[in-house]
């Protein structure tokens, strides 16, 4: 390991202001823990990092036979099948390809709704396709959670939350990761932080809004399955860790091989020759996370680097948060901070910081 470039990338996450946690782990031994002004079980919002769990929920029950990633969603919840989502899947949704990206009809109405489970399941099933079902990407920003989440109520009958704590986080010991912050674990809560109104990295007016809403504690103890997971790095960097080892940790084999392979399938690489409907940009979708583009140069955000070849998939959190795993380098990656910059000096720092990571941990025996 090139010792020099870890120490760069420990300064580089140092010298920001806020708080965070950085767990690099390589050939399944931890390379880096560091925390920085909080406590290392400091819990953090994970944003959209947190997303990949709801998925990895779902793709388990198709594991045990009970769903098919290729049933229409309405075989389950008859009600989502209004307004021409007739034809949408369990995939569909899985690579943001449901045609129906917003429950309400705004970003802003579905974070509005998001706090409240079954008015957010009402506003999905509501929902009017913007897309031919199954053509385009549309970042469903929040209302994949909730689709996903109700999917495995109403074909396991535990609600997500539970799924999730029996099924595939406290068997492998990872008990820092809750979706929704409960009263007794809110001490450990790291509060949002944003840079001064005249700094160069300060947010616009739109990302202050979401931090303000974000950071309410009706809002941080609800269970919104694409935002409100909270976690520190290190159990992130394990999760991680347990999808590249194809669903084993510690001994303990929760998902089948096939299945994590099934999760980091591609959709349809058309998808990515076109701008995300809704990001704006081009994204690498799998089914339940985002890949990297390897030696393809093309205009877009690149949160995992720009050295991550193609095998590489995470998810990245409205920039603030990061997570991925490159199987190339046996490498898995897992950032997480309260400071809410801009958008560009966000996705800067994802960038550099992944890259000086990866560049220390590959290089050759």
């Amino acid at each position: 390991m090139d010792a020099e470039a870890l120490a760069r990338a420990a300064e580089l996450v140092k010298d920001r202001p806020g708080a965070a946690q950085l767990c690099v782990m390589q050939h399944g031994e931890i390379v880096l823990d560091l925390s920085f002004r909080c406590e290392p079980d400091s819990l953090f919002l994970l944003w959209s990092t947190g997303k990949p769990l709801a998925a990895m929920a779902v793709h388990l029950l198709a594991e045990r036979g009970v769903l098919d990633l290729d049933d229409p969603v309405r075989r389950f919840w008859p009600e989502y099948a209004q307004h021409g989502k007739a034809a949408v899947t369990v995939r569909h949704v899985l690579r943001h390809a449901s045609g129906a990206p917003l429950s309400t009809g705004s970003v802003l109405g579905d974070a509005l709704a998001s706090p409240f489970w079954d008015l957010s399941v009402r506003a999905a099933a509501r929902a009017k396709t913007r897309y031919p079902v199954g053509r385009v990407p549309a970042y469903h920003i929040l209302s994949q959670g909730f689709i996903l989440g109700e999917l495995v109520r109403r074909v396991d009958g535990r609600p997500l939350r539970r799924f999730l704590r029996q099924e595939l986080l406290d068997p492998v010991g990872l008990r820092d990761i809750h979706l929704g912050l409960d009263d007794e674990l809110w001490p450990r809560g790291m509060r949002l932080l944003t840079p001064p109104r005249n700094a160069a990295d300060a947010p616009n007016a739109g990302e202050r809004a979401k931090l303000e809403l974000f950071d309410r504690r009706s809002v941080r103890t609800s269970v919104i399955p694409a935002a409100t997971v909270h976690a520190t790095a290190r159990d992130v960097a394990r999760f991680y860790q347990l999808l590249l080892n194809d669903g084993e940790l510690d001994g303990t084999r929760v998902l089948d091989p096939k299945t994590v392979a099934a999760a980091r399938r591609p959709a349809a690489e058309a998808d990515a020759d076109e701008p995300d409907r809704v990001i704006g940009h081009p994204v690498r979708w799998a089914h339940g996370f985002q890949l990297g583009w390897g030696d393809r140069r093309v205009t877009t955000a690149r949160p995992f680097g720009d050295s991550a070849g193609r095998e590489v998939f995470g998810h990245n959190g409205s920039n603030y948060c990061n997570a991925w795993a490159d199987p190339e380098n046996d490498l898995v990656f897992a950032y997480v901070t309260n400071l809410i910059p801009g958008r560009a000096a966000a996705l800067a720092h994802q960038t550099e910081l992944s890259d000086l990571v990866r560049t220390a941990c590959s290089v050759p025996a």
